[in-house]
């Protein structure tokens, strides 16, 4: 059966904000940060009100627009290599150029009160976790080399193993 990569590379990129989304709500839940990954997106659209379904819905529009771009421009130039860590480089990128949009949009008009560094932390830890979900997932799902992968090293058989 032939899938459809760029339909499951955006469904990939949605999917992987879920984990996001639960661990910064644990982060919230534990009083380290003010908004979850969420509540947070959706200050982009209703400034002061955080929202869960506003937010979800943005930011696994945001994730598939990251599993694209990571999808077409990154694989499609570097290959399929080291596909976890080059998914946390781009996240972390992707991450950068929100918050200085968020800053400049929301806090820095002072719409919500400016948050604490620990919640830079949270976000920051949040993020590299969602590049990790989305590179494992992007791994398992997407690669066409599946363990054969140019650049992996080959699994051995300890002797007297075989197969």
């Amino acid at each position: 059966m032939k899938t459809n990569k760029l339909t499951s590379s955006l469904i990939i990129g949605a999917l992987a904000t879920i984990p996001y989304e639960l661990l910064t709500t644990l982060f919230k839940l534990t009083g380290y940060t003010r908004y979850s990954v969420y509540e947070l997106s959706s200050l982009m659209i209703t400034l002061n009100r955080p929202n869960r379904l506003l937010g979800a819905i943005l930011s696994m529009n945001l994730g598939a627009i990251i599993a694209l771009i990571l999808y077409f421009l990154v694989i499609g130039r570097f290959g399929w290599e080291n596909i976890v860590f080059k998914s946390v480089f781009l996240n972390l990128q992707s991450w950068i150029l929100l918050e200085v949009l968020f800053m400049w949009l929301i806090e820095g008009r002072n719409l919500i009160p400016f948050r604490s560094i620990s919640d830079y932390y949270a976000q920051l830890t949040s993020a590299i976790f969602f590049g990790v979900i989305l590179g494992l997932l992007f791994e398992k799902y997407l690669n066409p080399y599946g363990e054969d992968c140019p650049g992996r090293q080959k699994k051995t058989t300890p002797p007297g193993k075989g197969r």
